[in-house]
């Protein structure tokens, strides 16, 4: 695309004339009394200067050789509208796109890429590797910030059923007589040197026991639970693996 290029132009566009017609009106080759059109510098003045100011916006110079400038303007300033600079994008290859990087934490040239330094002004991308995007909360959180895994505080709750097993037996067992203290000799047998009064033969003796058992009441009663802990290393959702990219402009 290039803009009028002889000596028989002049180095600044005239002045517009006034609009004559609201309504579109068309081209026509003339005959049976209409004459054909003649478009006149004020018509070509206008799409020459809509077309260059395309190429202006896309910072694209005028070349005569080049003649798909105009295609590339529309597709660099639609991409501007549709992707602009600085989005994280999923991507689901190992290496970036042509006019793209992958966003692994590195650093970048801000006046190579002033776009993507207007949003990213430290100059360095975020490393989006095993990251997800959170919506900025309207706690203060600043943008960009990296925020660590973490569980929400929660409770658990675990019981167990209460039982009564009532009143168990013991085995039977436990046939046994206590006896009193056996008849001795003389005084000496039993310790210390004072002479018997008297002979404490058999005294002290319990009637014979027998076997029998014992009733244990055990009642209602609960059990200590114990929770183990359980779960990956990280909290995470069931997902799929892309690379992060980013445009670079």
């Amino acid at each position: 695309m290039y803009h009028i290029d002889n000596s028989s132009a002049v180095s600044e566009m005239p002045p517009v004339h006034p609009v004559l017609f609201t309504q579109p009106r068309w081209f026509t080759e003339g005959g049976e009394g209409i004459e054909p059109t003649y478009p006149g510098a004020d018509w070509y003045n206008i799409i020459q200067a809509e077309m260059l100011n395309v190429l202006s916006l896309a910072g694209i110079a005028p070349n005569k050789n080049e003649l798909d400038q105009f295609a590339q303007a529309i597709r660099l300033m639609s991409t501007d509208y549709m992707m602009p600079v600085g989005i994280p994008y999923p991507w689901p290859g190992s290496t970036a796109p042509a006019g793209f990087g992958l966003m692994v934490g590195q650093s970048f040239d801000g006046v190579t890429y002033p776009k993507l330094a207007a949003a990213y002004p430290s100059l360095v991308l975020p490393d989006m590797r095993g990251q997800t995007i959170k919506g900025l909360p309207s706690s203060g959180r600043a943008l960009l910030s990296l925020e660590a895994d973490s569980v929400k505080s929660h409770a658990h709750n675990a019981s167990s059923t209460a039982t009564d097993l009532g009143t168990k037996e013991t085995q039977d067992a436990g046939d046994h007589v206590h006896n009193g203290v056996p008849s001795r000799d003389n005084p000496w047998e039993i310790g210390g040197n004072i002479s018997q009064r008297f002979n404490p033969a058999n005294l002290g003796n319990t009637d014979p026991a027998g076997i029998h058992k014992h009733l244990i009441e055990l009642g209602a009663h609960l059990h200590t639970i114990i929770v183990d802990a359980f779960g990956s290393a990280e909290n995470t959702v069931k997902n799929i693996a892309f690379n992060y990219i980013v445009r670079l402009a």
